[in-house]
């Protein structure tokens, strides 16, 4: 047996494809998935188009992490309720992996004492994708050699953020760079 993991945001994009990589590792174990209703009691299998795993979505996240005995909660929900499971998640004594766009650098020092308390973990990265940690990087260091920077992205018709939680990361890295203000955001849809 490997490491408990639990999948907060299940039947979303992202969710789906941490289910996908945690069940391709053999020191990893899927414990738990909760979702959205719509999928509630739906083996986590159908939701990544396999054969059934024997791990049915559910939709009480804390009662999920008890039952399965999660040892680590990874969440790609939403803004909305991130937080909430962040806490749930601590409460809990689980560690958490959270791709959740949505906490502020003004959410973190609660979120740190709420772990240390809790004895556990939390990695919290807006984009796990190495790519867009690169291209921070990249922005940070190109932005000391112009007047000004524009941030322009384009996403799916279904993202639920915009501007996205790295687009907003990348104008506060920037910004704390050169000493200035990021600039109100335009959305266009």
């Amino acid at each position: 047996m490997g490491i408990r993991v639990l999948v907060c945001g299940a039947g979303a994009r992202m969710g789906r494809a941490v289910i996908k990589g945690v069940l391709g590792e053999p020191d990893l174990e899927l414990v738990g998935a909760v979702g959205h209703e719509k999928h509630l009691g739906e083996d986590v299998g159908s939701l990544i188009g396999s054969e059934p795993v024997g791990v049915s979505l559910v939709g009480d996240l804390r009662k999920a992490i008890s039952q399965s005995r999660a040892q680590v909660v990874v969440d790609f929900t939403n803004p909305g309720v991130v937080k909430q499971n962040l806490a749930i998640i601590a409460e809990e004594r689980a560690h958490a992996v959270v791709g959740t766009t949505g906490i502020t650098e003004q959410d973190l020092p609660g979120i740190v004492t709420l772990y240390r308390q809790q004895g556990v973990s939390a990695v919290i990265a807006p984009n796990f994708a190495v790519g867009a940690a690169l291209l921070l990087r990249f922005a940070v260091q190109a932005a000391q050699f112009f007047p000004q920077v524009e941030i322009i992205e384009t996403h799916h018709d279904q993202k639920l953020d915009a501007p996205s939680g790295t687009a907003i990361k990348y104008a506060e890295a920037i910004a704390q760079e050169v000493e200035c203000t990021p600039s109100p955001t335009k959305v266009e849809k």
